[in-house]
């Protein structure tokens, strides 16, 4: 039979959870995909896979119900991990939970955080299988595919004392800034969408290579700072940061995947469905 593993994957758990909606919270999906890749399991086996009834899915005990039972039962991903490299906001904050705890958590995997830079060196030299930036780079043999988008707001801290901050380049020019590695492309998107151009010219307060240190040194009221939206969640949580935006008007940036098209380990296209399916939601 030729079964794709994802459908097996799910089989087996709306098996074990015992309805569409119990499975797709496992599973970290809506029913509609859920019901989908039931579909497809049921197409590539050319029978049913259950009976249907009273709102409970039971397996269907006929036809090549043993070699789908042995199948399911033997269903392993490759040895070998997927290596990835991605751009540190994205990569820890949107991408790594998706291996963590999400749709991909049986996928064994390799994962750094260089510059987008390096991200596409890794990914040509073959020391990576597949990379994530926030920038096309041209290039005669690595694709760049959009995956999705993610947001780009201005943060400051939710306690320490400081001036109003107003959305006009007179005032963040004024501004003292805490930057980073891969800041000076986050913040000129962000510059150009909110103002309409570009600062090249900033006070920066400080530097760190990792977001984390940018936000707690934003937290103490030690500057302002651009970066990812999804980098930020548990710091608004505890209300110690919050972000600013401009009533109407927000600033968004294109997550591609880099990847060499002659890679062909499995998990690539399944990786790459699952983080777009991230990205609908």
């Amino acid at each position: 039979m030729n079964v794709e593993l994802r459908y097996l994957h799910t089989f087996r758990a709306v098996c074990e959870a015992g309805s569409l909606r119990a499975a797709a919270t496992i599973l970290h999906r809506t029913e509609q995909a859920v019901s989908y890749q039931l579909r497809k399991l049921e197409e590539a086996l050319g029978m049913p896979v259950f009976n249907r009834g009273n709102g409970q899915l039971m397996p269907n005990t006929a036809g090549d119900w043993a070699k789908l039972h042995e199948d399911i039962r033997d269903a392993t991903l490759p040895a070998v991990p997927l290596r990835i490299s991605a751009v540190s906001g994205y990569g820890r904050y949107e991408l790594l939970p998706l291996f963590r705890d999400g749709a991909l958590a049986d996928i064994p995997i390799r994962m750094h955080f260089p510059t987008a830079e390096n991200v596409v060196r890794n990914v040509e030299s073959g020391a990576c299988d597949l990379g994530f930036v926030h920038l096309m780079q041209t290039h005669s043999r690595i694709s760049h595919i959009p995956v999705g988008t993610e947001e780009i707001v201005l943060i400051a801290s939710a306690h320490a004392p400081q001036p109003t901050i107003s959305l006009d380049a007179e005032s963040l020019c004024q501004a003292a800034y805490v930057t980073y590695d891969e800041s000076d492309y986050v913040f000129a998107t962000w510059f150009t969408q909110i103002l309409g151009m570009n600062m090249t010219r900033l006070n920066v307060a400080a530097h760190f290579e990792e977001l984390e240190e940018v936000l707690d040194w934003v937290a103490s009221g030690r500057g302002i700072s651009i970066v990812p939206a999804a980098c930020i969640a548990e710091h608004m949580a505890r209300g110690a940061l919050i972000a600013i935006r401009k009533p109407g008007l927000s600033c968004h940036n294109t997550i591609y995947a880099a990847m060499d098209p002659a890679n062909h380990h499995p998990a690539i296209e399944r990786t790459l469905q699952a983080v777009r399916e991230h990205a609908q939601r």
